[in-house]
């Protein structure tokens, strides 16, 4: 087993997106309006572009991520590329099944989250509150998805509560944003060399 030294690069900008999606999806649930929904929509579509096209960049200019964590990555972009085309083309759509887009959003970031969590020790230390925040992410997706009618206010604030936890988690990948720390590899061949 050998040890590779990195430096941590600025994935904190792309998890401060996620926060302020986040955060802006739970704020509409608990406190707009059904009226307004429309231009949120949109406005939420143009934030996941945007958060794509940012996550996208990083993982293809980064040369020092792990293989596996550079395919999550690719998948998280185009994930937001995708559902964030759709809100802004089709929002009127996202409006009569905006609760499945939800829950299905939250399963996905909570999933990949669950498998981002072991890599990210060595930068946040304790790594129980984003396994927490993944799991409650799941499970909430998951309870949404079977029962529809679930109050929309009680899942915002649920979803600002998520988005609050990656916002703080955001400040802490800032405050490591260029360490440099090693990291032991089983196998050598688990690292990209683009």
């Amino acid at each position: 087993m050998s040890n590779t030294t990195i430096r941590t690069g600025n994935r904190w900008t792309n998890i401060l997106i996620n926060a302020i999606i986040t955060i802006t999806i739970g704020s509409v649930l608990v406190f707009i309006p059904k009226t307004i929904y429309l231009s949120i929509v949109i406005g939420i579509g143009v934030v996941l572009i945007l958060s794509g096209i940012s996550l996208l960049l990083y993982t293809y200019n980064s040369k020092q991520i792990i293989v596996k964590n550079k395919i999550l990555w690719y998948l998280q972009s185009i994930i937001n590329l995708t559902v964030g085309a759709f809100l802004v083309f089709q929002p009127e759509l996202v409006l009569d099944f905006m609760i499945y887009f939800i829950s299905v959003w939250l399963i996905l970031v909570g999933v990949i989250q669950l498998f981002q969590a072991p890599s990210q020790k060595n930068i946040a230390g304790n790594i129980s509150v984003i396994l927490i925040n993944s799991i409650i992410s799941i499970v909430l997706g998951v309870a949404i998805l079977i029962w529809p009618t679930f109050p929309l206010q009680f899942v915002g604030y649920i979803v600002m509560l998520i988005g609050i936890i990656l916002l703080y988690y955001s400040f802490v990948f800032y405050t490591h944003r260029n360490d440099v720390i090693n990291i032991p590899l089983e196998n050598e061949d688990e690292f990209s060399q683009k």
